[in-house]
């Protein structure tokens, strides 16, 4: 045999880590123990400083399958795609360092492959201190060619009742409840885009859809996702305006390449997702300590950047999110803070 053959894993998993040094542990144990064991893990350690860094040097000396590169740090989105560049591996897969895996994550989703699939997608655990929920969708199987309103779904879930279906947004947009065929991503050249920290995941996975020959979401949850107050998609934005203008562009460019009969719908909500991070991030964030009327002020100039422009209401939405398009259609920002604190108390009572 010659020495110099590399003997390359089926499956190469990505985890960007930062200053996770408290959760890292359970990530990278609920790794090596998968019953699934042809994979590589590399941990890309993005400039932490609270011991993370130590840990991924400790874990490299326990198992030979784990690969570290220690970086500057230069957010998530530079650190998957380093681990890109860097992945041997026939399939990626992305595990965030806070959360954590099933025993049969890798084998589920594995098995779920066929010649012409490109993705595969698991369901979700979501986790909140000792409280755990599932978010699956309602089929045990849904490929492509039965879901053409996947770009709608990623964005609002209601939209997929338009197939006869219903699947969580989470499932479509996070990174990190699938497999992704690599030649894939490298073929067309799909990466994360580093200038994006909001919805650069569903940006992604939406490129993928469109690239895929096939995919295919399982109804059994594979991935259990660790929701915190601190963590970098609920921390308080001030200046959420800037990052949403780098989003509306990187999701307008997008929407060039879908179908014209979806386009405009896509467009809408993509506008809608964006007034519910300004809402989250900063307007309604525990942390903005201004009053509701200069709140008022600021979400009524927001408006009329016209980032938050409405051109068409897609069918099948919950009546809610109806009444809110419909408002931020008209600007009437009275309305909109009180549809948002129902949909607020509705999310708080569903965990």
């Amino acid at each position: 045999m010659c020495s110099w053959l590399i003997i390359m894993a089926k499956i190469s998993v990505i985890i960007p880590i930062y200053n996770n040094a408290a959760y890292l542990p359970k990530c990278l144990d609920s790794l090596l123990t998968q019953s699934f064991q042809d994979f590589e893990g590399i941990l890309v350690d993005d400039g932490s400083t609270d011991g993370s860094a130590i840990i991924c040097d400790e874990y490299l000396k326990k198992d030979s399958r784990l690969k570290v590169y220690h970086i500057q740090n230069q957010g998530v989105s530079h650190a998957r795609n380093v681990g890109i560049e860097k992945a041997t591996g026939e399939w990626i897969s992305f595990v965030d360092s806070d959360d954590w895996i099933t025993l049969d994550f890798l084998a589920t989703l594995y098995g779920n492959i066929d010649e012409n699939t490109d993705v595969v997608m698991g369901s979700l655990f979501f986790n909140i201190g000792e409280k755990e929920i599932t978010r699956t969708c309602s089929k045990p199987c849904i490929r492509k060619k039965d879901f053409p309103s996947y770009p709608l779904a990623a964005l609002v879930p209601d939209c997929s009742r338009a197939d006869g279906l219903f699947v969580y947004m989470e499932i479509l947009s996070s990174a990190c409840n699938k497999l992704t065929r690599k030649s894939l991503l490298d073929s067309h050249h799909i990466r994360f885009n580093e200038k994006m920290f909001l919805n650069e995941d569903g940006l992604f996975h939406l490129m993928c859809y469109l690239k895929a020959k096939d995919f295919v979401i399982i109804e059994t949850p594979v991935y259990h996702y660790r929701i915190r107050m601190n963590s970098s998609n609920q921390r308080f934005l001030p200046d959420v305006h800037h990052q949403n203008v780098i989003v509306s562009k990187a999701f307008s460019d997008f929407a060039k390449e879908l179908p014209n009969n979806i386009c405009s719908d896509f467009i809408s909500l993509c506008s809608y997702r964006m007034y519910l991070n300004t809402m989250a991030l900063y307007i309604e964030h525990p942390q903005n300590e201004k009053s509701l009327i200069n709140k008022c002020r600021y979400l009524d100039k927001e408006l009329d950047s016209g980032l938050y422009a409405i051109s068409s209401i897609p069918h099948h939405l919950g009546h809610l999110k109806r009444m809110e398009l419909k408002a931020l259609q008209r600007h009437w920002c009275t309305i909109l803070f009180a549809l948002n604190r129902i949909r607020m108390l509705k999310n708080k009572v569903s965990f």
